[in-house]
């Protein structure tokens, strides 16, 4: 059994400090939890909580500037977030800088309201209210939530309001009313911290003293305990949405965490729907495929749970008959218990996701946070090594009564297709407006993976990582998107789909059956250049999983009656695309910045008349032409060395001998839409909420002698928080939740794209400020030197982050093998940044930005938007999703 040791200790003024030290890496998360959440406000004023999270980056009394400057300037990782119970706040960093993130936790937390003026409120107000856009009215279904929560749990119980609150709330809340929420809940006293990592634990504990020891405790809090929802009966809810398949939404209110019922119920979720092989799942979705998708879940929070099931219809087919499905399902298990195999694999499932947990010390839902989570509404960190312990004893009786607990007092909601300032005073041992200089230095050394080939030329790289027992493999394929046939976009993606809907020995529903029992995971993943099949999961299973993998790696056999099923999914899917204004964005630009129908342009999913047009046969060809011959390497990570890999994948692929085969041919060179001027490409959305917002031009191949170059000017632009795009449009203006910039590297011409959502009112000053934003970087605002030395240190501090999971790892190595990079490349990157100098970055800009050639891709309501563009004095152009002019 997993074991994380960690001490917990308390200052005199409540706050309660746990600390946890793992050495693997020069890192240190803090993670701090407020036993606040949005039950703690009242009706007309909600969304406090929420709001804290966003004005808590603002900048406090000693300093009184935006919160992720200093931290992003050192490498550091910096977010938070809300629910209905907590709100959490946590920062990951190079562990000599442990001195700065208290100084600027403690500072925010006791001084908060000297920094808070009217012009910050009413900022992040707005910024919040773009979430809410963002996040709910102009996404797919995503009001849903909102009347299911308020459905559910009816007024008075306090999680019947969204944790983002109301326009009307946030609009009508002053000042003072946010000052007056703050005194009562963000306080020592009130709080957990917990700081894990390369730390010792007195040191650590000092620290805490030192910066947050001279705080005051706040008032005392009347807690609510737990409290059943009012639901009484069934409640039914119809909606009308911007969408092509109705949804449907089943709720009850179930039993809050760390109850015996809670564990039963999450492990009924699993047994529902967790996995291909699940019940609603397999006869849902891949028996009768008269749901599109179906999802099962437990919420258990601090004095109340909720129990979803949600599926979406497949074409032409109805909700009634799912919701006929599923309550034969919860009737069934109520009466007659799942088998011990079920419950095996149920329990499988439920470890490895603990274990993949613990894999990260920092972030959301990694030690630290977890360590907090059991503090707070566990109120017993130790939890963390025992809490598995519930799940491993549910037994079959307690499922089927928890399923049948599952009554007719629920939710029923439907979503069908639309028809149409005061200050503070505290004596302080040292200096507050100081801020602390780190404390000492770290030094991190990047693994080099280790190399070998076997006998037939398959290349094996690994990564030894010990700490934990979970091992991952990944298959890379040098062949992706960029093979489809022009006739036949999509046909790549689709051809690797199938690959694990059955082989010459099994069946597509033993494959799903015979990994999930195990609790691993079986993933696949077509970009433009390559194809990567992997297999991840516990370390005891890795001879199994790689039986699996090589099975259907090598003998897929492309089965009718699947192909029709996922013929059918994927037809589905793409006749949902115009719900979703991201996607439609995400498509244009590349459409029109590569031409709709080249290799770099076209959908890798496919067209509707593409997909249509698959064949058995066709699937087949691609097969035995493109990913059958192509060259292969094995790239491994985790708790296995390398020759215990190199045998287990030699007797899993002895059979294949890539040398036999002839190789893949490569997709032919092409050259890309030529750009003399700046235009905008409008895509109409009717009724949208938000415009979004794609900008930007091809530029260098990754191979590139400039890559370093220009990735550090997407850095400065977008590459994070305190980049310009987001520093102008949501920090300055508001009129964005978050705006960004990246570039996607190819073997090619690479795009790069600024990226985002904005106010349909703001539209036209947002395309502006973009477009100025890209310009100036070669011309009128060039990066300064204090922004090479701040992106410089933040890059290279950033890097020991990056290679933390397996995951991560995975993803290196997988970067290192498809672009063919030296072994060392991974210091070498690091090498190749500490001697970039200012005029190399300078110069990368005045020859890779083509400041007269920008494409504008805008999906938005056109009735709202249209003239406010044509000001702008750039062309305009109305067209489709592939940029084709309506």
């Amino acid at each position: 059994m997993i074991s994380i040791p960690f001490e917990k200790r308390s200052l005199g003024n409540g706050l309660e400090v746990i600390t946890h030290v793992d050495r693997n890496a020069p890192m240190v998360a803090v993670n701090i939890w407020y036993h606040v959440g949005s039950k703690n406000e009242s009706p007309g004023r909600t969304g406090f909580a929420h709001l804290f999270e966003h004005v808590m980056f603002e900048g406090s009394k000693n300093h009184n500037k935006d919160y992720f400057e200093p931290l992003q300037r050192i490498g550091g990782n910096i977010n938070g977030s809300t629910t209905n119970d907590r709100t959490n706040y946590w920062e990951d960093l190079p562990s000599n800088y442990l001195p700065l993130a208290l100084w600027l936790e403690s500072d925010r937390m006791g001084f908060l309201l000297d920094a808070l003026d009217q012009e910050r409120f009413d900022l992040q107000r707005d910024v919040v209210k773009n979430e809410r856009r963002q996040s709910y009215e102009n996404r797919p279904y995503g009001m849903a939530h909102l009347k299911l929560q308020e459905a559910l749990f009816p007024l008075p119980h306090p999680y019947n309001w969204p944790t983002i609150g109301s326009q009307e709330d946030l609009d009508s809340a002053t000042l003072k009313d946010v000052q007056d929420f703050f005194r009562s809940y963000y306080s020592p006293s009130n709080a957990s911290i917990t700081i894990a990592g390369d730390i010792d634990h007195n040191e650590a504990y000092d620290q805490v003293e030192k910066y947050f020891g001279e705080l005051e405790p706040g008032p005392s809090i009347d807690r609510f305990q737990r409290m059943g929802s009012g639901l009484q009966g069934k409640t039914i809810i119809e909606m009308e949405d911007s969408v092509q398949l109705p949804r449907l939404y089943l709720a009850w209110p179930s039993s809050p965490d760390f109850t015996e019922r809670q564990a039963a119920l999450d492990m009924l979720s699993i047994i529902l729907s967790d996995g291909r092989s699940s019940r609603l799942n397999n006869e849902l979705v891949y028996e009768s495929n008269i749901a599109h998708e179906i999802r099962a879940f437990h919420h258990g929070q601090e004095i109340a749970g909720e129990f979803h099931i949600t599926a979406t219809a497949a074409p032409d087919n109805t909700l009634e008959s799912i919701e006929n499905v599923i309550w034969a399902n919860l009737d069934k298990i109520s009466s007659d218990p799942p088998s011990e195999s079920e419950m095996e694999r149920a329990r499988n499932r439920v470890q490895n996701y603990q274990v993949r947990q613990l894999e990260k010390i920092g972030g959301f839902g990694g030690r630290a946070d977890q360590l907090n989570y059991y503090n707070v509404l566990g109120k017993d960190p130790s939890l963390i090594n025992t809490d598995l312990d519930r799940y491993m004893a549910v037994t079959p009786q307690q499922i089927a009564s928890a399923a049948s607990s599952l009554n007719q007092t629920h939710v029923r909601l439907t979503v069908i297709p639309s028809a149409s300032n005061t200050s503070t005073s505290i004596s302080s041992s040292f200096d507050r407006k100081k801020a602390p200089s780190k404390s000492g230095e770290v030094s991190f050394t990047p693994p080099v993976p280790e190399k070998s080939e076997l006998a037939n030329g398959t290349k094996i790289l690994l990564v030894h990582k010990p700490n934990l027992p979970i091992t991952s493999v990944g298959l890379l394929l040098k062949t992706g998107a960029m093979n489809d046939p022009h006739d036949s976009p999509g046909l790549a993606k689709f051809t690797t789909d199938m690959l694990v809907e059955g082989t010459s020995s099994k069946t597509s529903y033993q494959i799903a059956d015979e990994i999930e029992f195990l609790g691993s995971q079986l993933s696949k993943d077509v970009a433009r250049e390559y194809t990567i099949l992997s297999v991840s999961g516990l370390s005891i299973h890795l001879e199994k999983e790689l039986s699996l993998l090589s099975d259907v790696a090598q003998h897929p056999s492309f089965p009718v009656p699947e192909l029709k099923r996922l013929l059918a999914e994927r037809l589905a899917d793409l006749s949902t695309i115009e719900d979703n204004a991201d996607l439609i964005a995400n498509i244009a630009s590349r459409s029109i910045l590569y031409g709709e129908s080249s290799a770099y342009g076209h959908p890798v999913n496919g067209t509707l008349d593409s997909v249509n047009s698959i064949s058995q046969e066709a699937v087949n060809q691609h097969f035995k032409k493109f990913v059958l011959p192509s060259n292969r390497t094995f790239l491994v990570v985790g708790d296995t060395n390398m020759d215990e890999a190199a045998r287990l994948i030699e007797q899993s692929f002895r059979a294949d001998d890539p040398r036999d085969s002839e190789p893949a041919p490569s997709y032919p060179g092409q050259a890309y839409p030529k750009f003399s001027e700046t235009t905008i490409h409008l895509i109409d959305r009717p009724g949208a909420a938000q415009s979004v917002i794609r900008a930007g031009h091809l530029t260098i191949p990754r191979m590139h002698d400039d890559y370093y170059a220009l990735a550090f000017l997407n850095y400065v632009l977008g590459g994070d928080y305190s980049g310009r795009l987001n520093m102008n449009l949501r920090q300055d203006k508001g009129y964005s939740y978050g705006f960004y910039s990246s570039i996607m590297w190819h073997s090619v011409q690479s795009p790069w794209l600024a990226r985002g959502s904005v106010q349909s009112e703001f539209t036209k000053e947002s395309v502006y400020e973009v477009l100025k934003e890209l310009s100036d970087l070669r011309s009128s605002r060039p990066i300064s030197e204090k922004e090479f030395n701040h992106a410089k240190q933040g890059l290279i501090k950033g890097i020991p982050s990056q290679f933390e999971t397996n995951s991560q790892i995975m993803g290196q190595l997988v970067n290192l093998s498809a672009f063919e990079l030296p072994d060392n490349y991974f210091q070498q990157s690091i090498e190749k940044l500490e001697s970039l100098e200012f005029k190399d970055v300078l110069r990368a800009s005045k020859e890779h930005i083509n400041d007269t050639g920008f494409q504008v891709v805008v999906v938005g309501d056109k009735e709202k938007i249209h003239k406010g563009l044509k000001d702008l004095s750039v062309p305009v152009l109305t067209t489709d999703i592939y940029g084709n002019r309506c």
